[in-house]
């Protein structure tokens, strides 16, 4: 039994499963286009420094120092409302907030 194939209606769904594939294709592309950038900037010195930054001011108040002082030492933020330390690592500029 031979069957009659509608042309008309094969058009648009090889149109269609064409651009599915070619959107998927291109989303696999970007999301290991994005996972290459990621690798090569990122880093776990900034965190690393940040824990450092913390150890030290708990040192030093276990050292019998007072807060000015140890935020002048370290180059801790106290702004009155919230007390920081900004961190640089290879052009990541990081806000850590120190508990008080």
């Amino acid at each position: 039994m031979t069957r009659k194939m509608n042309k008309r209606g094969d058009v648009p769904v090889t149109i269609l499963v064409l651009g599915v594939v070619a959107v998927c294709i291109m989303a696999i592309l970007s999301f290991y286009i994005s996972l290459i950038n990621v690798k090569e900037g990122f880093d776990v010195g900034a965190v690393k420094e940040a824990a450092l930054v913390k150890d030290q001011a708990e040192l030093y108040e276990g050292l019998g120092y007072n807060q000015q002082e140890i935020n002048e030492i370290l180059g801790i933020i106290d702004d009155g409302d919230e007390r920081y330390y900004f961190i640089k690592y290879r052009g990541i500029s990081v806000k850590y907030n120190l508990p008080r």
